[in-house]
């Protein structure tokens, strides 16, 4: 049996999310290596940039130093605010999903009763 179009749709979905934040990290953490250059809490590699920008969009506000810099002051809200879109994006399209897998089972006749009756006097 082949995967429902809202099965498809679903994994479209999270795969565009995914690819999108993972993209967006690694364009963020050079951005922050650049701005934080010659300020107090500067990141010496790509890597620890990527480590802090990782970090700011999985934990919304991570015990790591917060950036000095008003580039990264502004990047690190905007990871934020991305990183609170993309959680609950998730979340509406899950619960989306189910909905309409809901809605499915519903509609789909099932075949010890036979079809459902229709019309005004139908009982539900």
């Amino acid at each position: 049996m082949g995967m429902s179009n809202a099965v498809m749709r679903h994994d479209r979905f999270l795969a565009w999310v995914g690819a999108l934040a993972l993209a967006v990290n690694l364009v963020a953490a050079w951005i922050a290596l650049v701005a934080e250059r010659g300020h107090p809490h500067e990141f010496h590699t790509y890597w620890a940039a990527l480590f802090w920008t990782t970090t700011q969009m999985l934990t919304v506000s991570s015990q790591l130093p917060n950036p000095s810099s008003t580039a990264a002051h502004i990047l690190d809200v905007f990871l934020e605010l991305l990183s609170i879109t993309i959680v609950t994006s998730i979340a509406g399209s899950w619960a989306a999903f189910f909905h309409h897998r809901r809605h499915m089972a519903n509609a789909a006749p099932s075949a010890e009763n036979g079809p459902r009756p229709s019309g005004a006097g139908a009982q539900p």
